[in-house]
C-alpha cells in the first residue's frame, strides 16, 4: 500500500535475523540476548575494533523489529543502539548500512536548531561488514503509545514539545542538500498507490474478510489522493514514520518534557505535512480506540471532545513554531485521513478483519480526505478555510 522510490522494497528475499545480505552470521546479534560475561565482553571488544570505547556493559536490551535491534546499557548510564539495516532500503540507497546512516549523518550539515537536533539520535558509527548502524541510545523515555494509555487527554507540555521539535525540523532550510545529487536517493517518491485499477483477481486475493470494504474506501478517496500526489515534492526534511512508538518522551508529566524521535530508516525529503498528518492521525486513532459506539456515535459533536482538544493543541503549537497556511493545514488533514486508512489496512493484514475500530478509521479517514474543511471546523473551530 505504501511505496517509496527512495526506499523501494526489492523482490529479493529478506535475509534472516543475524544475517546481512548473505549467509554470514552477524557477530553482533547472533548471541546478544545471552547476557553472560563472555558475550558482554565480546560485544565490547567488537565496539573497540570500530574505535568506539565505552565502559563495561551492564545489560543488553533487545527489541522486536523487522531487523535485529539491541540497546547496550553501560555502567556510566549511557547506552548505544545497534540496528541492522533493512536490506531493501540498504540496496535502494546503495550502502551496506542503509538510509538511516545517510540521514543521521547529514543532520549536522542540515543546521537543525539545537533544541530539535537533541531529539534526533546521534550517529556514533557503522559496521559495514554486518550492516549495523550504531547510535546513541535514548534511556528513560516513554513512548507516545504508553502516555495515551495513561490519560485520554495528552498532557499539554507533551503536545507542545512534540509540535515544537517537529516544526523545528521541518522549518530548517535544506534546499542545498536536496539539490545535491549525492542525496538523490533520499528524495522520497509519493508513497501511496491508486486503487482505481484493482482487478477482480486482486480484489479477491486481498488480505482479510473485509478487504472489499477497505478497497471501496480507498477507491472513494482516489481523487483526493491524486491531489496530494500532484502537489508532492521534496519540499523539506521529514521523518516519514512518526508513529506513536517512534515518538518518545522523558519526564512526560513535567513542564518541559524531553522529546526523542527515533527510527529514521525511512526519512528523506518530501512534503512535511505528511509528518504532521501522521501525528494528527495517531491522535485520532488513540481517541477512536476509546469510543464505545459505532460510526453512528460520531454524529454527536461531544463525542469529538478529546480529539478536538489533542489535535487542536498540537496544531496550534506547531503553527506557533512554524506558521502554515490554510492549504497546508488542509493537506495535513488529508494525510491524517490516509494515516487512518493505512491503520485499517494493517488490521486486515494482521488479524484478517477490520473490526469496529477499523471501520471507524475507514469512516473518519474518508471524511478527512474528501472533506478536510468540514472536519477542520470540528477539530479546529477557529481554522480558516483553504483558499480563503
Amino acid at each position: 500500500m505504501i511505496t517509496s522510490a527512495s526506499h523501494d522494497p526489492s523482490d529479493a528475499a529478506l535475509p534472516g535475523v543475524g544475517q546481512v545480505g548473505s549467509n554470514t552470521p552477524s557477530p553482533w546479534f547472533e548471541a546478544l540476548p545471552n547476557e553472560s560475561g563472555p558475550e558482554l565482553a565480546r560485544a565490547r571488544s567488537r565496539l573497540a575494533s570500530l574505535g568506539i570505547e565505552r565502559g563495561p556493559i551492564e545489560r543488553i536490551q533487545t527489541f522486536a523489529a523487522r531487523n535485529s535491534v539491541a540497546m547496550l546499557h553501560f555502567s556510566d548510564g549511557t547506552a548505544l543502539v545497534l540496528k541492522q539495516a533493512d536490506p531493501a532500503t540498504a540496496k535502494a540507497v546503495g550502502t551496506a548500512t542503509g538510509n538511516e546512516e545517510t540521514m543521521l549523518g547529514l543532520m549536522p550539515e542540515a543546521g537543525i536548531p539545537d533544541f530539535a537536533r537533541a531529539a534526533i539520535p546521534r550517529l556514533v558509527g557503522v559496521d559495514p561488514g554486518t550492516g549495523t548502524v550504531i547510535m546513541e541510545g535514548k534511556t528513560g523515555f516513554t513512548s507516545m503509545r504508553e502516555i495515551a494509555k495513561e490519560s485520554l487527554d495528552i498532557p499539554v507540555p507533551v503536545l507542545a514539545a512534540l509540535a515544537s521539535v517537529t516544526a523545528g525540523i521541518h522549518a530548517t532550510p535544506v534546499g542545498h542538500i536536496i539539490e545535491n545529487e549525492k542525496y538523490a536517493s533520499q528524495r522520497i517518491a509519493f508513497p501511496f498507490a491508486s486503487f482505481v485499477t484493482l482487478t477482480p483477481s486482486e480484489l479477491a486475493s486481498g488480505p482479510g474478510m473485509d478487504y472489499s470494504d477497505y478497497a471501496a474506501a480507498m477507491q472513494s478517496v482516489d481523487e483526493s489522493v491524486a491531489r496530494l500526489r500532484d502537489a508532492w515534492g521534496p519540499k523539506g526534511l521529514m521523518h516519514f514514520d512518526l508513529r506513536e512508538d517512534n515518538i518518545l518522551f522523558k519526564n512526560p508529566g513535567g513542564e518541559r518534557p524531553e522529546v526523542a524521535l527515533i527510527d529514521w530508516e525511512l526519512a528523506g525529503f518530501g512534503d512535511q505535512m505528511l509528518d504532521v498528518g501522521t501525528i494528527v492521525g495517531q491522535l485520532l486513532i488513540q481517541w477512536l480506540h476509546t469510543l464505545r459506539g459505532s460510526v453512528g456515535s460520531l454524529a454527536s459533536s461531544d463525542a469529538w471532545a478529546t480529539a478536538r482538544r489533542n489535535v487542536g493543541l498540537f496544531l496550534a503549537a506547531y503553527g506557533h513554531s512554524a506558521p502554515f497556511d490554510p492549504d497546508q493545514r488542509e493537506t495535513a488533514f488529508r494525510y491524517a485521513g490516509l494515516s487512518l486508512l493505512m491503520y485499517a489496512a494493517g488490521r486486515l493484514e494482521q488479524i484478517g478483519s477490520l473490526g469496529r475500530i477499523g471501520h471507524l478509521c475507514l469512516f473518519v479517514g474518508c471524511k478527512l480526505l474528501n472533506n478536510p474543511q468540514g472536519l477542520a471546523k470540528l477539530l479546529v473551530p477557529g481554522a480558516r478555510k483553504a483558499g480563503g
